[in-house]
């Protein structure tokens, strides 16, 4: 719990995240720092590759508290070298979405981010391991929603806030065809045309939409919500649903928990996860229970 222990901390800001928010907000995070006497050392990631460096060279140099300021894609990328490991992550919420400290009751600005660096406790959380690769903290999917990640990813430099998701969603309506899947539980195999499937260790993505809204970060469990074809006027009014969580109530979604996933399609389909793009169909999705420390209110 880190209680007794000095806290050895290092900071990687993402100067992209949040459309250039970490070049920005850079020089007022690093006076609340100072102002709370934190000794730190700060370093400016130059690409994904070199973010995930940076980490993995944290861990050598004995830092117990590596802080990934930026996005849920920088908490991604962050991670997947702290899985397993004694050392804490720290998240100092800048991107787009921030849905990852959201759920964990982070709040989205400096202040707040800042005093856990002092007070903070530590919470083991579940992981979600995808294939033998990589792994995701918060919701991954396919289908409708992955697509509309991929066209969110790409306006986020020039669409902030909420409109980063929702446009896209309109967008995507538009052109979006239904594809075959079969998807294999704990305790059954499900099959047919889906418009998309989220796979949640957390509540939310997209900024608050609470897609699989019975998650918890460690129940070891994965949340599956499913969702059959709709037309489009029927999608517009489920849509609005999604940020209340009531979307599962109607008779077009289903909602499973599973250990173990297991996804295949015809035509190949891509998972994204935590924003970021994970794979292609097929893959297996597997909860890692309590592997990730995390540092929260």
């Amino acid at each position: 719990m880190l209680v007794g222990i000095p806290r050895k901390i290092k900071i990687i800001v993402n100067p992209n995240a949040g459309g250039g928010n970490g070049r920005k907000l850079f020089p007022l995070l690093r006076q609340k720092l100072l102002e709370r006497q934190i000794s730190f050392h700060l370093q400016f990631s130059e690409n994904p590759d070199h973010l995930t460096h940076l980490t993995r060279q944290s861990l050598g140099e004995g830092y117990n508290i590596v802080v990934a300021c930026g996005g849920d894609g920088t908490t991604h990328l962050a991670l997947q070298s702290l899985v397993g490991e004694k050392a804490v992550l720290g998240i100092v919420p800048l991107g787009t979405g921030n849905d990852i400290p959201q759920n964990l009751g982070i709040e989205d600005d400096l202040d707040s981010s800042c005093d856990l660096l002092v007070g903070g406790r530590v919470r083991k959380i579940d992981v979600v391991r995808v294939n033998d690769g990589e792994y995701m903290a918060g919701v991954g999917g396919v289908g409708f929603d992955s697509e509309v990640n991929a066209i969110a990813n790409k306006l986020s430099r020039f669409v902030r806030g909420k409109a980063a998701y929702v446009l896209p969603v309109f967008l995507k309506t538009l052109t979006y065809k239904p594809k075959e899947i079969v998807l294999r539980t704990d305790q059954e195999t499900l099959k047919g045309p889906v418009l998309m499937v989220a796979f949640g260790n957390i509540k939310s993505y997209g900024r608050g939409m609470q897609i699989t809204p019975l998650a918890e970060p460690d129940d070891g469990l994965i949340d599956i919500c499913w969702v059959d074809p709709v037309k489009t006027l029927r999608l517009y009014r489920l849509f609005p649903t999604v940020f209340s969580g009531d979307h599962i109530e109607m008779p077009e979604v289903r909602y499973y928990r599973s250990k173990i996933v297991r996804l295949e399609s015809e035509i190949p389909m891509d998972l994204y996860g935590d924003g970021e793009f994970l794979c292609r169909t097929p893959f297996t999705l597997q909860v890692v229970p309590q592997a990730l420390r995390v540092l929260v209110p």
